[in-house]
């Protein structure tokens, strides 16, 4: 019974509405392009990763490689692949759990790494119960414990569960709720323990004093939040793809040559998409959560099915397996690629775009 119930929590999307349309680059062609900008749809949330298309946005290079980007904020990544199926986006972000639900539902393709997350998808708990369930975990049998299905969240809470402190699926029960919802449901003690990923951390933490009692880390998780792309557009703009890629990459960079001034792009990022999170942990943020150059993307997806983005994928892709997420394990031959990454770096002119640490 408590397998079906877990089971039935997986396969349920999350029903969040879309938050709200945020920041268009404007329409101008790019030098030599008498057919104007091309028309690119992105699909963000509210999540650090997001910040690379900010900072792209205020400072003008999407027009540079002649892309008109229309952004939508999506809460998480279950009701954001709901509406890539649907055909509402072209290219995006999310969690590696649902870049494998996209690519079993409707082939989509990831292309890159948006950024590394072991370290911020964490179990919470209220500041009176952390120490306690930390030094007995048996206390939290029976729990009831609020997660974001289909996501990155949900693995790492159950895994952390298992590994850390030794409960089987039985031992506890995980309800379905939206970050916003996790985030009000604890603030207001209706739950003392929960699922939270980064920036809801921070809140928490300030807001309430709820501490962190396992993260994706703690229990090895290669957890990663990944850039893809529909096969439809794929298929019909792979140069318009490489060029998106190029511009998050040209971002990375940026952010490495100018720290400082990618906290202030942070924060102006998060009010953006409706999130306040107090300055002092803007750098905890990007600390926490590595983004990927040019030159450490194309390392890791390197080898085909035999790279380190292929075992990554495997390892999340048997997890949703065995818990009836999945049926079949969509193969890293055909929805994973290192292409666009490729046709970057054998381009002088868009792999000098992509690695330019200026302004």
């Amino acid at each position: 019974m408590m397998r079906h119930r877990y089971i039935k929590a997986l396969a349920a999307l999350a029903t969040s509405s879309v938050l709200a349309a945020a920041f268009s680059a404007p329409a101008v062609a790019a030098p030599g392009d008498d057919k104007g900008p091309v028309k690119i749809r992105i699909a963000q949330q509210p999540q650090r990763w997001g910040l690379e298309w900010y900072i792209a946005t205020q400072k003008g290079w999407w027009k540079q490689v002649g892309l008109d980007p229309v952004m939508s904020t999506f809460s998480s990544g279950a009701p954001e692949i709901a509406a890539g199926a649907s055909g509402s986006w072209d290219v995006g972000g999310a969690g590696n759990i649902p870049s494998v639900l996209g690519a079993s539902r409707y082939g989509l393709q990831t292309i890159g790494l948006a950024d590394g997350e072991a370290a911020i998808i964490s179990i919470m708990a209220t500041k009176d119960k952390a120490d306690a369930y930390a030094k007995n975990p048996a206390l939290l049998k029976g729990k009831t414990i609020p997660v974001t299905t289909n996501s990155t969240g949900h693995w790492g809470a159950a895994v952390c569960l298992e590994k850390k402190f030794g409960l089987k699926p039985d031992d506890y029960r995980f309800v379905n709720l939206s970050p916003s919802e996790i985030n009000a449901a604890v603030n207001s003690g209706r739950y003392d323990v929960a699922q939270v990923w980064a920036p809801n951390t921070y809140i928490l933490e300030s807001t309430i004093g709820a501490k962190v009692i396992c993260t994706g880390a703690d229990v090895g998780l290669p957890i990663t939040s990944n850039l893809f792309v529909t096969p439809a557009f794929a298929k019909e703009n792979p140069d318009a793809v490489a060029k998106f890629l190029a511009v998050y990459l040209r971002a990375v960079a940026w952010q490495r040559a100018n720290p400082k001034e990618a906290e202030a792009y942070l924060g102006a990022f998060f009010k953006s998409v409706g999130v306040n999170i107090p300055p002092e942990y803007l750098a905890r943020e990007l600390r926490d959560r590595p983004a990927y150059t040019l030159a450490e993307q194309l390392k890791i997806f390197d080898g085909g099915e035999k790279s380190q983005m292929a075992d990554w994928w495997m390892q999340v892709s048997k997890f949703m397996e065995s818990v009836g997420v999945v049926r079949k394990i969509p193969s890293v031959k055909d929805h994973v690629t290192n292409k666009y990454l490729l046709m970057i770096q054998n381009d002088p002119k868009l792999k000098a775009f992509a690695e330019n640490t200026g302004d």
